[in-house]
């Protein structure tokens, strides 16, 4: 299934200061490089219907980046300093390698927290992993879940702000005490 014009737009801007280095990699000039990142912004948008939603889209977006910079040194041989096309494909490629290693790592560190915070909700009493779920999963209001437990929304806020700090000081220790 295609990207929605939603998902297109969050990963394009989630991507651009990744994509945007890459470029710079590739490119000495900064007027370039910002044209480069246009033309591939453009080329992103029109191929959208190319791009698999569940792979990584800054390495694709790296890619057509590259193809862009190759379509500006055949076309504008203007650059003082010019890079031999093995160069421009060898950096290309360490660049998408690199990429790729920051988010595999990026992964680890995300699947790491989401461990530790599993293990923290395990920890919690029944009742506040109760009023978590009410809320973050059923959608309650914090007035309703208030309502259900005899309090106010404000006393529920507050419950709230106490739970998440505990949560929030037993995965900095869990994540303090686990290796990277």
């Amino acid at each position: 299934m295609p990207l929605s014009h939603d998902e297109f737009v969050s990963l394009l801007t989630a991507s651009q200061r990744r994509v945007y280095a890459f470029i710079c990699t590739l490119v000495v000039d900064r007027s370039d490089a910002d044209e480069v990142l246009q033309e591939t912004n453009l080329a992103l948008w029109q191929q959208i219907e190319r791009f698999e939603p569940g792979t990584d889209f800054v390495a694709w977006a790296c890619r057509v980046a590259h193809f862009k910079v190759m379509k500006l040194r055949d076309a504008a041989k203007r650059h003082r300093v010019k890079l031999d096309d093995a160069v421009i494909e060898l950096l290309a490629t360490e660049s998408i390698e690199e990429q790729r290693a920051d988010h595999r790592l990026a992964a680890e560190r995300y699947e790491r927290n989401r461990l530790a915070l599993v293990a923290c909700l395990e920890e919690l009493s029944e009742r506040n992993r109760n009023i978590l779920l009410l809320h973050y999963q059923g959608g309650q209001s914090l007035a309703t879940i208030g309502t259900s437990i005899g309090r106010t929304a404000n006393a529920v806020a507050q419950l709230f702000h106490r739970i998440r700090a505990l949560l929030r000081t037993c995965v900095q220790r869990r994540l303090a005490d686990t290796p990277a």
